[in-house]
């Protein structure tokens, strides 16, 4: 799934022109869903954490599965394809999730910054 800002060289971590039609421009909205969306990320970042140290596979599953879809709904395109990954895989071991995880926190900073920088805007 290729995102259209990474095809014309200016990549963002959020599709902001894939939301905006969704929410059909409602800014309001918007803010409200960024607020739902890095609350949400951040406890399913504490759930996979949880998971990776109990070696829970069901619970790496759920996870990362929910962040995926909420991530996609944003439109933060390549943060979900990680997830996805992540979801497929439940069954990697230690170390392999614990890269996974770093991967994901570093790309969820990326959509993080970017939702800021966008509510600074308005």
């Amino acid at each position: 799934m290729e995102n259209n800002n990474a095809a014309n060289g200016d990549k963002k971590a959020i599709d902001v022109e894939f939301l905006r039609s969704i929410i059909e421009n409602d800014f309001e909205f918007e803010k409200e869903l960024f607020e739902i969306f890095t609350d949400n990320a951040q406890r399913n970042i504490e759930k996979m954490e949880d998971a990776v140290k109990n070696s829970n596979d069901n619970s790496w599953y759920m996870a990362s599965h929910a962040f995926k879809g909420a991530a996609a709904s944003i439109g933060a395109f390549d943060l979900s394809k990680i997830l996805e990954y992540a979801q497929k895989h439940p069954e990697e071991n230690y170390e392999q999730k614990t890269e996974l995880l770093k991967k994901i926190k570093d790309e969820l900073a990326l959509v993080i910054k970017f939702i800021n920088e966008e509510m600074m805007k308005k």
